[in-house]
């Protein structure tokens, strides 16, 4: 989509009534599922993986299920910050995750949150700027230069400065070594070969459905900062659902993990909500060549 196609979609999402734009949101997804054949097979053979690891009974949930999650998540994204706020879903953390995130707040230790495109994570990552006070978001640009502008000024309208430019991690580990949050998307889609499948810097076993780029956690381990992960989805009464792992560091801090621990412990962890939350997870190609919803 190029950047009036956002322009034009973020108009919508902050002036039309709020159930017009939800049902322009599903009816330009449907369109997307229709016209993206290749995308739609990916999508249905990763559903039905999940849904036979898990043992469930039927038929498994279809790509137009996800591609309708995403419609969604990116209608609430191009709507917040402006005066449709009460359009925006509560986000909702329960008391396992207050205190994870309060632990690591009050540690006062740069932190690098580690994510995926799960569910509405945009508008996470914006109520997470209200709490912890400043967060900056480590992004790969888009193709397109204009959409990238679009994109970081939409996430500044909530506080989000975007670094994609330039030197992105130089800037990153300045902002980590002043000790500020940074925000980054590890996930990638399912490597297959191998008992640990590597290319392009991720890393994966061969049972695991999430490979990660290590990058972020490369850069935790260069400052010294704590590495927290987060997930998000959105429940089936419209709120939005976070949930963190407790934070933890890399070696050769003396309360450090090995590098490999840490991937297999943030594996299980995107594994786990990945076979949870099946259709909000937004990776739309499958195999060793894999992309993410940053494509769309």
């Amino acid at each position: 989509m190029s950047d009036i196609g956002y322009v034009l979609a973020a108009a919508a999402a902050r002036h039309l009534p709020g159930w017009m734009s939800a049902g322009l949101a599903l009816l330009i997804a449907d369109l997307h599922t229709w016209t993206h054949p290749a995308r739609v097979r990916a999508v249905n053979l990763r559903l039905a993986r999940v849904w036979r690891e898990r043992g469930d009974r039927g038929a498994p949930p279809s790509a137009r299920e996800t591609t309708r999650a995403f419609a969604r998540a990116l209608r609430d994204f191009l709507a917040a910050g402006h005066a449709v706020r009460g359009r925006i879903p509560p986000v909702r953390l329960d008391d396992e995750g207050r205190q994870i995130l309060h632990a690591a707040r009050a540690s006062g230790a740069s932190t690098v949150l580690v994510s995926g495109h799960f569910g509405p994570w945009e508008v996470a990552l914006r109520w997470l700027a209200r709490e912890v006070g400043s967060v900056d978001a480590l992004a790969a640009p888009h193709r397109l230069p204009a959409v990238e502008r679009f994109f970081a000024a939409t996430r500044a309208a909530y506080g989000v400065r975007t670094l994609s430019q330039g030197r992105p991690a130089a800037a990153a580990l300045a902002r980590l070594r002043a000790g500020g949050w940074i925000a980054a998307l590890a996930d990638r889609g399912p490597r297959r070969g191998g008992s640990q499948a590597r290319r392009g810097g991720t890393e994966a076993r061969r049972d695991s459905l999430v490979a990660l780029d290590r990058t972020p956690l490369l850069l935790a381990r260069r400052a010294s900062a704590q590495i927290l992960a987060g997930v998000a989805w959105r429940a089936p009464d419209g709120a939005i659902e976070v949930r963190f792992h407790p934070a933890f560091t890399l070696e050769p801090r003396w309360d450090g993990i090995s590098l490999s621990q840490a991937i297999a412990r943030l594996q299980g962890f995107f594994d786990a909500h990945v076979r949870a939350h099946p259709t909000q997870w937004f990776h739309w190609e499958a195999g060793p060549a894999g992309s993410s919803a940053d494509s769309v």
